[in-house]
């Protein structure tokens, strides 16, 4: 992310509290939802979520038929979950927090998502990173005609993040380990 282009990207560390503060925009929600895949665990963030009203779903993450270990069905719980949404309630607002709009493994997708809930009537907003953003949501975003909202994390970048310092090593192409100390920065509240 180029938002702090001199810091060491690992360092930095996202403040969940003001983004559920900043999604949720002093509405009354009534489905909170965090899925996520372990390991590594966050038990703090999994723990601050379940006292906020947040129902929680880890999924262990798994070996690839290449060997390497990954996430599997996060993407594809939530869809089912927004799914599930739409059909028990009559509207509202759709607020997810993501990034691509690709379609999983099992043919689903949050774009697949959005345009049901545009479909029955809902209101959708998504945040997103610029740097991640699917092209469909900023075509969404551009339409009159929908009632869809694209919120960009980018201009909260130091309301919802911060520093974790400590030194930290990057191998560079040469074969040389480079020693990297990064200084605390704390996240500033949100306005």
């Amino acid at each position: 992310m180029d938002l702090e282009p001199d810091v060491y990207e690992f360092a930095v560390r996202i403040y969940f509290k003001n983004i559920f503060q900043l999604m949720a925009n002093d509405r009354e929600i009534v489905t909170k939802v965090l899925a996520g895949s372990v390991p590594p665990s966050c038990e703090p963030l999994w723990a601050y979520a379940q006292q906020n009203g947040y129902t929680t779903d880890l999924l262990r993450k798994v070996e690839r038929e290449d060997g390497t270990v990954g996430e599997q069905g996060v993407d594809e719980l939530l869809h089912l979950k927004i799914a599930n949404t739409l059909l028990d309630y009559p509207s509202g607002t759709l607020a997810i927090a993501t990034g691509d709009g690709r379609v999983s493994q099992f043919g689903t997708g949050f774009i697949t998502q959005i345009d049901r809930a545009l479909n029955h009537g809902w209101d959708v907003e998504v945040w997103t990173w610029s740097q991640v953003c699917h092209r469909r949501y900023n075509e969404y975003h551009n339409d009159p005609n929908r009632k869809f909202t694209l919120h960009k994390f980018d201009f909260h970048y130091f309301n919802i993040t911060f520093l974790r310092s400590g030194e930290y090593y990057r191998d560079l192409p040469d074969g040389v380990r480079q020693r990297i100390v990064v200084p605390n920065r704390t996240v500033r509240p949100l306005r």
